[in-house]
């Protein structure tokens, strides 16, 4: 604020005195008035070749006096702007009163330290650049081709603390009643919170990250990383990042400047000056030690403590089982909960395009998604181009072996890929014990693995801790996996190590009490293949694998068949089966098994009824490949009341070939806009066939012709061939696929001799387009024709194409 009317020149002398002691880091000053042309190179020397800072201060002072107003306006511009290193304390209140003549905030950009430290300050931020851009590379190489630009996706962050345990043990009560995709859904977190990495980087206090293994706290530090070094700040300030997890090159008596300089980054110049003004302007140090598990080097831990660099702020992330020697009550603390729902939609949408459907159909993948290193490796295994027709990855459980071995892989000290198989044999044992205990609370209907003891940090990295306080010096820890399918997925590995309790475990998914056991096996379906990535060969003996692969898919049809057609043929789902015609075509899909599909198909009598039942895209690969296995006899495929989209029902293009007839009443598809919910199932299942049609026309290039054949069958438009054929001319110019109509002309040569056509239903001047395209002229039986002159002299138009007419 000003009060005071005085020129710049009067305010420096009437301070002369005060300024000559309370100057300080005059190199700050001097080089900011080198930079504004007030000083020359001769007189920056002067002022430098004093010994005493006081008469360093008293030669500043006469200098700049004697440059007249300007100059003095100047310094007084650059004190202001740098007063919390070039001025004491005691003189801001006197800085501040000065009437500048403009807003100064706004105004050059001063140097606010010595030359050495803003160049230190840029090494770190192009240093910051380069281990962002690293680790973002390192995701994008998961993919196999079409990598995606892969960058910080919104991440839940809690402010409001953990849970109580009675709140955790209310909550798991509950969710054991609710169905099963509700039970997936609750996984997915609620984004209540306005917290943010830009905000937590403007926040001047210490700060716990905690969260669960692959929650996305790595993924945080390098945003906020990225954030601080692509802002545009005035400030002076540093920051340092440590991988925690890679601590061999910290040891135990190591000094901050070996830490700051030898491990992370060393100034090119002025090495001693750098280090005094980090020390000593220590609010300005951002310090983040990422993946800390215990603290085990004096100079992390004199940081933590504020024993040393006192002002700084220090961001540590860790696991909720390392919080309680890390958390002090002076920290904020956040815990990282990963993706919301929104957040795994849009993740997906980027990273997966016109395949999302792929996850967001299928509620057990779009849940598992929350975590954002599964997130990364469901998309990575969609990623792999193949027709659309076989598509990638071959089954749900090969996204689950890559979660597994990249889980593995990141927590074991970066193993390499050539060695990755060496380190899971070696962690055999640990991973079978785990596996055990994932069956044994799989089979008890809980989440909770109370039994299971476990320090290994690979192992637990696919657990989160639950702490119950039973008593004011006791608390019993429990663990529970970060998604239920995952339990499942080490529950079917166990089984297959004791091949022996299989038999047992079909028996109990014909029970009410045990149905849920049943998905355990389309995971042993493919764990039994000799399929790569290979995961079994390492924890389990070939021979064992082999010997069960010999019976377990006859052993399963035998168990659950007859069950199947008790249900056919009573009508009604009275069996009290939780295994149905879907779910085997899943299982068979993830098996791989061409011989055991058509002992399936035989069995049913080559009648698929698939009627009432929601199909993801996962669903109809597996249909498509149980349907293309029957190459000798046409299948009845009943998909009448079904629900499936249309990136579904484009997965069944490739075994209409094999289908001899199909009753199709769809439940539409979701990508319907709000005004078609209004339409008559009839105009739903016309628009769906009409699309289907279209994209095949778009996507099948030869057999093009081949699958829209298929389609009217399935569809049971032949009656009214010649109408189909006008709607889908008029929808191919409707949706501007002008590209498609040349290769219509082949689809409506074969359209029946006489054509009957009613125009009441469309426009004269749609059925003179499509003559247009037929060789030769048509026999034309007409009905609704319209007296409007524009119609008939659009119809008069038609008649050289017309042979006769009725």
């Amino acid at each position: 604020m000003a009060c005071t009317t005085q020129s710049a020149s009067e305010y420096v002398r009437s301070a002369r005195v005060h300024l000559e002691r309370e100057l300080k880091n005059l190199s700050v000053i001097v080089e900011n008035l080198y930079q504004q042309g007030v000083f020359s190179d001769e007189e920056v020397s002067e002022i430098k070749a004093e010994k005493h800072d006081f008469e360093k201060n008293r030669n500043l002072l006469d200098s700049v006096r004697s440059k007249g107003e300007a100059a003095c306006y100047e310094f007084l511009k650059i004190i202001n702007m740098t007063r919390k290193r070039t001025l004491e304390k005691t003189m801001h209140y006197w800085i501040s009163c000065f009437p500048f003549r403009e807003d100064t905030q706004m105004d050059t950009n001063y140097l606010q330290g010595s030359r050495p430290c803003h160049q230190y300050q840029a090494k770190l931020k192009s240093k910051a650049h380069k281990i962002s851009n690293e680790f973002w590379k390192s995701n994008k190489s998961l993919f196999e081709e079409n990598k995606p630009d892969l960058s910080y996706s919104s991440l839940v962050l809690d402010t409001q603390g953990s849970p109580s345990p009675s709140k955790i043990k209310k909550f798991k009560n509950k969710k054991s009643k609710m169905s099963r995709p509700k039970k997936m859904k609750t996984y997915i977190p609620e984004d209540r919170s306005e917290m943010s990495p830009s905000k937590l980087l403007e926040l001047n206090e210490d700060i716990l990250l905690v969260g669960e293994p692959g929650i996305g706290k790595t993924t945080l530090s390098h945003e906020l990383l990225k954030l601080w070094a692509e802002r545009d700040s005035k400030k002076l300030d540093y920051m340092f990042y440590f991988d925690m997890r890679e601590t061999s090159h910290i040891t135990k008596d190591m000094s901050l400047e070996d830490l700051l300089f030898s491990v992370f980054s060393e100034p090119d110049e002025g090495k001693e000056e750098v280090l005094k003004d980090i020390k000593k302007y220590s609010d300005n140090v951002t310090i983040i030690f990422d993946g800390v598990t215990h603290l085990s080097s004096s100079v992390v831990q004199r940081i933590v403590e504020k024993d040393l660099l006192p002002d700084a702020k220090v961001i540590v992330t860790c696991r909720p089982d390392d919080e309680e020697d890390l958390f002090s009550g002076d920290s904020l603390r956040v815990e990282v909960k990963g993706f919301s729902e929104q957040s795994v939609r849009t993740y997906i949408a980027e990273t997966l395009g016109e395949e999302q459907g792929n996850v967001l159909r299928n509620v057990e993948l779009l849940t598992l998604c929350h975590v954002p290193m599964y997130a990364l490796m469901v998309a990575a295994c969609f990623s792999f181009q193949t027709p659309e027709d076989s598509p990638q990855p071959n089954s749900v459980t090969e996204i689950y072996i890559n979660i597994v071995r990249h889980c593995l892989q990141i927590n074991s000290n970066k193993t390499t890929n050539r060695h990755l198989d060496l380190f899971i044999k070696s962690k055999r044992e640990e991973i079978l014990s785990l596996a055990e205990a994932a069956f044994h609370a799989t089979e008890g209907k809980t989440v909770n693995m109370t039994e299971f003891q476990c320090k290994d940090s690979c192992v637990l990295s696919f657990l989160k801790t639950l702490d119950n306080k039973v008593g004011s010096t006791k608390t019993v820890t429990t663990y529970a996996f970060l998604h239920y399918t995952m339990q499942e997925f080490f529950a079917a590995l166990w089984l297959l190590k004791n091949p022996d309790k299989i038999k047992d475990v079909f028996q109990q998914c014909l029970t009410e009490e045990k149905k849920h056991m049943k998905h355990l096996i389309p995971f042993m379906c493919r764990l039994l293949t000799e399929e790569s990535p290979s995961l079994m060969k390492c924890l389990i003996p070939d021979q064992q694998l082999k010997k069960t692969s010999e019976w377990f898919l006859e052993e399963m049809i035998n168990t659950f068949s007859p069950h199947l057609c008790k249900k056919d043929e009573a009508g009604t789902d009275d069996s009290g089966l939780d295994v149905d015609i879907l779910f085997y075509c899943q299982c068979l899909y993830e098996s791989q098994c061409p011989e055991q599909c058509v002992d399936f198909l035989d069995r049913l009598d080559y009648d698929l009824d698939l009627s009432g039942e929601s199909l993801s895209p996962y669903s109809c690969c597996a249909v498509a490949y149980v349907v293309n296995q029957s190459s000798k006899r046409k299948i009845w495929l009943n998909l009448e009341g079904s629900e499936l989209s249309e990136q579904g029902m484009r997965r069944l293009f490739g075994c209409l070939q094999n289908v001899q007839c199909s009753r199709t009443t769809n439940r539409g598809v979701r990508l319907q806009e709000q005004e078609q919910c209004r339409w008559t199932p009839e105009r739903k299942s016309k628009q769906l066939l009409l699309d289907l049609c279209l994209k095949a026309a778009l996507h099948k290039g030869e057999s093009f012709h081949d699958v829209v054949n298929t389609l009217f069958s399935l569809f049971s438009v032949n009656t009214d061939l010649n109408n189909i054929l006008l709607d889908f001319y008029q929808h191919v110019v409707s949706e501007r696929s002008l590209s498609v109509i040349p290769k219509l002309v082949t689809l409506f040569q074969s359209a029946p001799a006489v054509w009957s056509i009613n125009l009441s239903e469309r426009k004269s001047s749609i059925l003179l387009e499509v003559l247009k395209l037929t060789s030769g002229k048509k026999q034309v039986k007409l009905t609704g024709c319209s007296h409007e002159e524009s119609e008939v002299r659009s119809f008069l138009q038609c008649l050289p194409h017309i042979s006769q007419l009725r």
